[in-house]
């Protein structure tokens, strides 16, 4: 914790632990990253997500307090709600996500484990059947 002139701050655990108090606010931005040309209420929100509408609607205050989703509508009393693609640093969050997926996957590829001894025939055969499509097309 940082101390200021005798008092404490409340940034001991800086501005990403803030922004990702929890990991529903991660889904959230993962979802709107992967549905950011369209708006969408709280309720839609939770469902894509599985999250509880409860807990959509205690986040999302937060989420527009610091830019990185905005209100873009009001469909009689429902409030819709889309990723600001404006702001710069939501670019760079969806830099940073597709990076990550693209490490976990590499990762995923580096533990599959060994082919038995039936799925490497079986490619076998699929790699035969593929060669003599091609060579009688």
């Amino acid at each position: 914790m940082e101390e200021i002139t005798g008092q404490t701050t409340n940034d001991e655990y800086g501005v990403l632990s803030k922004i990702f108090s929890s990991r529903a606010v991660a889904q959230v931005l993962d979802f709107f990253l992967d549905h950011k040309e369209f708006d969408y209420s709280a309720n839609e929100i939770a469902k894509k997500t599985g999250l509880s509408f409860r807990t959509i609607f205690r986040e999302i205050p937060d989420l527009e307090h610091r830019q990185l989703i905005f209100n873009t509508r009001r469909i009689g009393k429902v409030n819709m709600y889309k990723l600001n693609v404006d702001l710069e640093a939501v670019g760079f969050l969806e830099k940073f996500s597709l990076e990550m997926s693209q490490i976990a996957s590499r990762e995923m590829d580096s533990y599959k484990p060994p082919l038995t001894e039936r799925e490497s025939k079986l490619l076998e055969e699929l790699d035969s059947f593929s060669d003599n499509v091609m060579h009688h097309s």
